[in-house]
């Protein structure tokens, strides 16, 4: 009993390591290879044992099974932001629909992006020019930019059916699944997700306009990114059938034609760089930049899942795993308090994911429910307290814009933590009622 003790209070520590240290904007890389050490030294597998066994097992599979999806969506990113394409898609939706649903516009073009498959950071970086021009033409104020942008990218888009981010594909892996799956209650989330999600921000946008202390000279400060000219824009960016072409013939592909994922994505990034050769100076570069950016994301994600994989060797995991399942609570409800708090305390969905399908798959599977479900309700889930402010997509956000925490933090907590949890409950009812009337 005091082994296990030692054991529990060992795995608690690395969390709250982890946590601290991103908290703090310690390297991820670091904090996660210290903290295996630490499960390991307190769990008898030792610190190093731990390091060079289980930790660099998980490790190299997440990086084997995903790094070159993830460097493939941020190179598509990189075609869709320099080429001007992702600003074409906005600007001539918004003409077309006026500044009165400009915010519904541009939450919907980053959402385009996300499902497409490009990596969520690479997407804020594609939006923050844009979100410069249209925040102060149409009254937003700069302080809802990390909630509206976080609706935008790293909510519905991310697990609504047939989307192609890491969320939306992991539990194909332990459940035999494909990125459709659970439609209907995927798209009855997902909708939920972006009414809702408006509305508040509209509530809140007309709020700021009664409250002159929410629209300061140092509201609209942006730290990184240059200013668009729209006129400049114009000349550059390719036409909007033109732009939204590649990004399409992606999703056609890899969810209705069932081609292979990488084909898909290299198909989505070599119409890129044909289509848009003449809107890129430097392709070269574009390629070079766009595919290194998603290999730093894919380490650190890595990083994450090698401290489950230690933990999955542990004893204190053995108990865990056979009761967690007897937990007195709806077996759909189960998996999605269990997949958010794993995603709360790796302060990523994707890496919490990933983790929870690994620990805990076969007894999601063991509960009866179909495994598309299971698929559903654990995506959703894990998008909910991954969202807290040691998040490297919030960090991201908050950093890039120059908003303070005390600001833009309540908006970013609703759309991305407080919703997706409701969301995930949401898709439970929903099938619950749908089963129920079929008989």
């Amino acid at each position: 009993m005091g082994a296990l003790v030692v054991g529990v209070l060992g795995i608690i520590a690395s969390f709250s390591l982890l946590i601290l240290g991103s908290w703090k904007k310690v390297s991820t890389f670091l904090i996660s290879v210290v903290c295996a050490g630490i499960v390991g030294l307190t769990n008898g597998i030792g610190f190093f044992g731990a390091i060079s066994g289980p930790y660099m097992n998980g490790f190299i599979d997440f990086v084997e099974s995903w790094i070159i999806i993830i460097a493939l969506g941020a190179l598509l990113g990189g075609f869709y932001s320099n080429s001007g394409a992702a600003w074409r898609i906005a600007d001539t939706l918004i003409k077309k629909t006026g500044n009165d649903i400009a915010i519904i516009i541009y939450v919907l073009v980053g959402a385009l992006l996300v499902y497409g498959g490009i990596f969520v950071p690479v997407v804020v970086f594609i939006l923050l020019p844009f979100a410069k021009v249209i925040f102060p033409r149409t009254g937003i104020p700069w302080t809802l930019f990390p909630g509206v942008t976080g609706l935008s990218v790293a909510t519905f888009a991310m697990y609504c059916p047939g989307s192609l981010q890491l969320v939306n594909l992991i539990p194909q892996e332990a459940l035999g699944t494909t990125p459709t799956a659970a439609p209907f209650e995927g798209i009855i989330a997902s909708i939920f997700l972006l009414v809702v999600g408006i509305m508040y921000l509209k509530h809140e946008i007309k709020k700021s306009q009664k409250d002159l202390s929410w629209d300061v000279p140092e509201s609209y400060k942006i730290t990184r990114g240059e200013s668009i000219s729209d006129e400049e824009m114009n000349e550059k960016a390719p036409s909007f059938i033109v732009s939204l072409t590649p990004i399409i013939v992606t999703l056609i592909l890899v969810n209705f034609l069932s081609v292979n994922m990488m084909a898909g994505f290299i198909a989505g990034c070599i119409l890129s760089a044909v289509m848009f050769r003449k809107n890129i100076n430097d392709m070269s570069d574009c390629i070079s930049q766009g595919f290194n950016d998603g290999i730093m994301p894919c380490i650190l994600i890595s990083a994450v899942v090698g401290i489950g994989s230690v933990i999955a060797e542990t004893p204190v995991f053995a108990i865990i795993r056979d009761n967690v399942i007897n937990l007195p609570i709806n077996g759909l409800t189960k998996i999605a308090l269990v997949t958010t708090i794993v995603s709360g305390v790796c302060a990523s969905a994707t890496g919490g994911l990933k983790i929870t399908m690994d620990l805990f798959g076969k007894q999601f599977l063991a509960t009866g429910f179909p495994p598309e479900i299971v698929h559903r309700v654990a995506a959703i889930a894990s998008g909910g307290l991954d969202s807290l402010p040691w998040c490297g997509t919030i960090v991201t956000l908050f950093t890039l814009s120059g908003v303070g925490y005390n600001k833009g933090y309540k908006a970013v907590a609703v759309e991305t933590v407080i919703l997706p949890i409701v969301a995930s409950l949401l898709a439970v009812l929903v099938y619950t009622v749908r089963i129920s009337i079929m008989g």
